[in-house]
């Protein structure tokens, strides 16, 4: 019987999935892209204005093995076993001021 493996893109994907799912079911706007010749990203876009938008991977960190959800120059967002606390990172850093 064949063994399946599973490929770093493949887990970094399926951490992106599942953070898009719940950025959506909040009504915002993400883009998945894996190009064969990049890592996997979600473009997260703010749906009141589109141009406040961020790029998020996941990535394994080198410390412990574990995934979290990176912004696209580096700065950690949130570990990847909580896409909530990540969304809800990027939706407060991609929010709309409205009183300034």
């Amino acid at each position: 019987m064949p063994t399946l493996a599973t490929t770093e893109t493949e887990i970094a994907l399926g951490h992106l999935e599942r953070l898009t799912e719940e950025l959506r079911s909040r009504g915002w706007t993400v883009e998945m892209a894996a190009p064969p010749d990049r890592w996997p990203s979600a473009l997260v876009a703010n749906p009141e204005m589109r141009m406040f938008n961020e790029s998020v991977i996941a990535v394994q960190e080198r410390s412990d093995g574990s995934w979290s959800y990176f912004y696209g120059w580096g700065e950690r967002i949130a570990p990847c076993t909580d896409p909530a606390s990540a969304a809800s990172m990027l939706v407060r850093v991609l929010a709309v001021r409205r009183d300034a």
